[in-house]
């Protein structure tokens, strides 16, 4: 009786550090590095994928590094679709903001001739045929990814 006991209590260790150590998303996200990604299915203009993605607990996604983006873009290059990411120049012409943390993108990834501003184009998708960067009228509709930190458990002790 006593090492049915113990084998369990090493399960369940062996579970609680695999979860500490790797963390976990939802259901209806995917993992990558430390981050949990949704991809929509339904369509939804700016502001109002903002809104869905909060609702889902995450932010539009705001891509940091090409390794970041080589990984959303491989991910939806089968759908041949574009995808709103948390990139805009609302508040001024030119200078590409990040809609959830404010901040000014680090790492960009234009199609050629792009950003060209067109007929008021200050949101910003990713080309799911080329994982390209395109700016886009924010009252348009498109798919969109909402990204949040993966799960961790607390550590004992900290």
């Amino acid at each position: 009786m006593r090492t049915t006991g113990l084998l369990g209590s090493f399960v369940y260790i062996f579970l609680y550090v695999a979860k500490c150590t790797y963390g976990s998303c939802p259901n209806g996200w995917i993992t990558h590095d430390s981050k949990c990604y949704h991809f929509s299915h339904d369509t939804e203009p700016m502001l109002l994928a903002k809104l869905s993605c909060q609702e889902l607990g995450g932010a539009l996604v705001e891509i940091e590094t090409a390794t970041e983006n080589d990984y959303l873009a491989a991910y939806i290059r089968d759908k041949q679709t574009y995808y709103l990411i948390g990139l805009n120049d609302i508040q001024e012409e030119g200078n590409w903001v990040w809609i959830g943390s404010k901040t000014q993108a680090s790492y960009i990834n234009w199609r050629p001739t792009e950003p060209n501003n067109g007929v008021d184009e200050n949101c910003v998708v990713i080309d799911g045929t080329v994982g390209q960067w395109n700016d886009t009228p924010c009252h348009l509709a498109f798919n969109y990814i909402c990204e949040k930190d993966s799960v961790d458990s607390e550590i004992v002790g900290k």
